[in-house]
């Protein structure tokens, strides 16, 4: 039995360790062939940032602005990578809340997600550092500093960006001290990873060339957030609407907490329909 035990762990952690290297194979791949995908249009003159930044400057010359596009393709991946670690994250939750468990594949494939976000993001800081567009690690790492270096207009998307950045960084490693802490504190911690979320996709939809210029990409990504919003509504339902009254009078602050995010929900999902349908998507440059 025991020997049966060990031979099922071992095939257990084969196949858990080829699903890491696959997810990351997955990643890294799309970011490379996204990259590419950019660079070979700015080397024609036909990507998003060469033809915003014609009168500017020719992006064409790729051996200069070699590192826009993977700058751009790292900052997308991770994006679209944050963006399923959240449906999966809140997947989780809203089956405990209904009295179910996540699977261990489930746990797993978020957790190595998230890796790949946080290397996607460090390779974000590196190639915005290395881009010729008057980028350095100045403005990568401290907020605020292109107010003096002549774009006034950028500061508020990338002090978004450096927020985020910095949310991760502190966020991200605490998975692994989650025993030296207690539950609820990290629990408490790890909430603070939805905010990278809203702030990195606040920074891409201020900053973005691509999402600018190809117009139905802000549609879809709007779109794409009532899934979540949903999901965290389902995680939310039962302690906002079905808690027994003792419950209530003990954990009552929790209760009206959770109904107040439950409301807000709902109103941000009629907010994101109002503004698809009204074609407003792109006043988030603005905000």
């Amino acid at each position: 039995m025991v020997f049966r035990t060990r031979a099922l762990d071992k095939t257990t952690g084969i196949r858990t360790g080829r699903l890491s290297i696959g997810l990351y194979v997955i990643g890294i791949s799309l970011f490379v062939i996204i990259g590419f995908a950019i660079y070979n249009l700015q080397s024609m003159g036909r990507s998003a940032a060469a033809i915003a930044m014609a009168k500017d400057m020719d992006m064409r010359n790729v051996e200069k602005f070699w590192a826009f596009p993977f700058l751009q393709s790292s900052g997308l991946v991770a994006i679209l990578l944050s963006y399923v670690t959240a449906l999966l994250g809140l997947g989780r939750a809203a089956l405990k809340e209904a009295g179910g468990t996540a699977s261990a594949i489930m746990n797993h494939v978020h957790r190595h997600i998230s890796l790949c976000v946080v290397g996607l993001v460090l390779i974000h800081m590196l190639t915005t550092a290395l881009d010729a567009m008057g980028d350095n690690w100045r403005t990568v790492l401290i907020p605020g500093t292109w107010a003096h270096q002549g774009w006034p207009e950028a500061v508020w998307g990338y002090n978004l960006g450096i927020a985020a950045a910095y949310i991760l960084i502190l966020v991200g490693p605490t998975f692994y001290i989650r025993r030296i802490l207690a539950p609820t504190h990290w629990l408490t911690l790890h909430h603070f990873a939805a905010f990278f979320y809203l702030f990195s996709l606040w920074h891409a939809m201020i900053l973005g060339l691509d999402l600018a210029y190809y117009q139905w990409l802000r549609p879809m990504i709007w779109l794409a957030q009532i899934p979540l919003l949903g999901l965290l509504m389902k995680r939310l339902y039962r302690p906002a609407f079905t808690s027994s009254p003792s419950k209530v009078s003990r954990f009552n602050l929790s209760r009206i907490s959770c109904l107040a995010v439950f409301v807000m929900c709902t109103f941000a999902i009629a907010v994101l329909l109002f503004v698809v349908i009204t074609g407003k998507s792109d006043f988030i440059e603005t905000v």
